[in-house]
């Protein structure tokens, strides 16, 4: 029997987040988590928390049930090797590193290791996470089912049946955020050219955004019909969208979220 239900390996702002929100949740108490970061200022603040710490990972994998690798890609190749090492009953891995495949982890520990690959976004750390989840061939639909009700406190989740499918997701939900700030960035300075306070912009274009988000979630129309419904003939908004068609909006989002998927794949490489 483990020593602790779950373990994060790389508990910097993601992967406290995620043992916060499971904690907040419910699911398990503080002191039955452990948490590895090489930096002991954070295991000191997590350890204030009632969390378990330590600045050994390969304690995470060998006493934790599941654990979360919640490192970096490019720290894969440093951190696979040490945990292929480890003895004992292999944990629940739950990756949600960008990328790195199944059959990359799988190398190293074991294609009967269960590995449940997971794509989060940033939101997540406020509750109003888009996750995505897939399981390996060693996972279990239960425990798939028991990830997938962790990230359900902190959001909502998609299952996908094939594994691939999480690089090409990652432009509509994983890096969507940043095209959201920089569409709001774009909309704040072009209200101060016109006398707007920043913040008063910023408040009124987030608010706009978070109705909007919700009238598209009714399902009541699409977003094309949406569009219809606030450009009345010879009104304002119909001259802004003239701008943006001619601009090609489309075709320009089509190419950045083509970017996006071809570097996840580069990735796991």
């Amino acid at each position: 029997m483990k020593d602790y239900r779950f373990g994060v390996l790389g508990a910097g702002n993601m992967g406290t987040a995620i043992a916060d929100g499971a904690v907040r949740a419910g699911l398990f108490q503080p002191e039955q988590a452990l948490l590895f970061n090489r930096s002991a200022e954070k295991r000191a603040k997590n350890q204030e928390k009632g969390y378990a710490v330590t600045g050994d990972y390969t304690q995470v994998y060998t006493a934790c049930e599941t654990v979360l690798l919640a490192v970096k890609p490019q720290n894969f190749d440093e951190i696979l090797p040490a945990l292929a090492a480890c003895t004992g009953e292999k944990p629940l891995v739950v990756s949600i590193a960008a990328g790195v495949t199944f059959a990359k982890i799988e190398a190293a520990l074991g294609a009967d290791t269960p590995i449940i690959r997971v794509m989060p976004n940033t939101p997540l750390m406020l509750g109003e996470g888009a996750t995505q989840l897939v399981k390996n061939a060693a996972a279990t639909e239960a425990q798939l089912a028991k990830i997938r009700a962790l990230f359900d406190t902190m959001g909502v989740t998609v299952v996908f049946q094939q594994e691939d499918m999480l690089n090409e997701v990652i432009p509509y939900a994983g890096s969507a955020p940043a095209y959201l700030y920089a569409f709001a960035d774009a909309m704040v300075k072009s209200a101060a050219q016109h006398g707007i306070a920043e913040d008063d912009a910023l408040t009124l274009f987030c608010q706009t955004m978070i109705g909007s988000a919700k009238m598209m979630l009714a399902r009541t129309k699409t977003p094309a019909e949406l569009i219809q419904a606030v450009c009345s003939p010879g009104g304002t908004t119909i001259e802004a969208m003239k701008v943006l068609e001619a601009r090609d909006l489309a075709g320009i989002l089509a190419e950045a979220c083509d970017k996006c998927i071809a570097r996840a794949y580069e990735l796991g490489n």
